[in-house]
């Protein structure tokens, strides 16, 4: 089991479609680090890192962005 964390989110709870959102933009092979993640997501800077964060709470992304065996069974 996963340990817990309380922080990553900055503060904003996982808003309909961010995880759909953050999946495509790995699929077309875009990074979260990229200064421009904010312009191809179409969110906040803080956004950016939030929609990550719940990515992998949700476990779709493993902690080097790549996508879970969970999220390749679900999708």
């Amino acid at each position: 089991m996963k340990g817990l964390k309380f922080s990553g989110h900055e503060t904003f709870i996982c808003k309909q479609l961010w995880l759909k959102k953050g999946y495509d933009f790995l699929q077309k092979g875009y990074n979260f680090n990229d200064p421009d993640a904010v312009v191809k997501l179409g969110v906040g800077k803080n956004m950016v890192s939030s929609i990550r964060f719940w990515l992998k709470a949700f476990n779709i992304i493993d902690n080097k962005d790549i996508p879970t065996e969970f999220c390749k069974i679900v999708r």
